[in-house]
């Protein structure tokens, strides 16, 4: 009877693990550690993203030593839900800010998504160069590649709709400037969404903790840019945590 019980304790448990893995979905997503339904009423969960998303890149070749195009990025980064967040890209034209050194998430976009245009930015040149090798396919002629300043995206008249910063906003520093110069280019409810970089122990390969952002200062800089917050979330990913915000309209 012991044993029974047991058993069926820990079959119980198991039904309770919210933590998915990867290529699967998030019915609930996690804020500050604790769970919560999904409350912003522009964020889509499209047929498109219900899909375990893997790198498409093969056979990288002059950053295999790069944590960023290592073959399991997957695991930690979790694409498919970073792709979620960012809402649907039906029709739109999304820039990925630091796309380099791989396009990772350009090109998972890209492929995986409706999106109409992907602008690929990135202030190193090589990086510029191996993208524009590997987006001169049929594939991935939705991405748009820039080498551009660290202080400034340099738009100019480009309107996005959705902006992702990824593993990059904490080498900028004027933060708060930068992301204004973003809102002057996006449309009311256009979204932003920053990955970055937890204070707690994570590989070497990463920023210092002296290089690093808490998320609450982070959060600081997003509301002080004009952003409105809808999610942040210090759960999900292991080494990262996210935030989305929209562009509200001017007061």
């Amino acid at each position: 009877m012991k044993n029974l019980l047991l058993i069926c304790l820990l079959f119980f448990i198991a039904s309770c693990d919210n933590s998915l893995g990867p290529g699967k979905r998030y019915p609930i997503e996690q804020t500050h550690g604790h769970s919560h339904q999904h409350s912003d009423k522009n964020h889509h969960h499209d047929s498109e993203t219900e899909i375990g998303v893997e790198n498409p890149i093969k056979d990288i070749t002059g950053f295999e030593d790069n944590i960023y195009a290592s073959a399991n990025r997957s695991l930690w980064q979790r694409p498919e839900l970073v792709i979620q967040h960012l809402g649907n890209l039906e029709g739109k034209t999304m820039v990925d800010i630091g796309a380099g050194p791989i396009g990772y998430f350009s090109f998972i976009a890209a492929t995986h998504t409706k999106v109409e245009k992907v602008l690929a930015l990135d202030i190193d040149e090589e990086a510029i160069d191996w993208m524009n090798k590997e987006a001169n396919t049929e594939s991935y002629k939705k991405i748009e590649t820039k080498l551009v300043q660290p202080d400034d995206p340099q738009l100019g008249d480009q309107i996005v709709d959705v902006v992702l910063i990824a593993s990059t906003l904490t080498y900028i520093d004027d933060k708060k400037g930068y992301l204004m110069k973003l809102r002057k280019n996006m449309p009311v409810g256009g979204r932003l969404v920053i990955l970055d970089y937890k204070m707690k122990e994570i590989p070497k390969a990463f920023p210092r903790r002296a290089e690093r952002l808490p998320l609450f200062e982070m959060e600081d800089i997003v509301d002080s840019a004009g952003f409105k917050r809808t999610l942040s979330d210090d759960h999900s990913l292991k080494f990262q945590y996210i935030i989305v915000a929209i562009n509200p309209p001017n007061n």
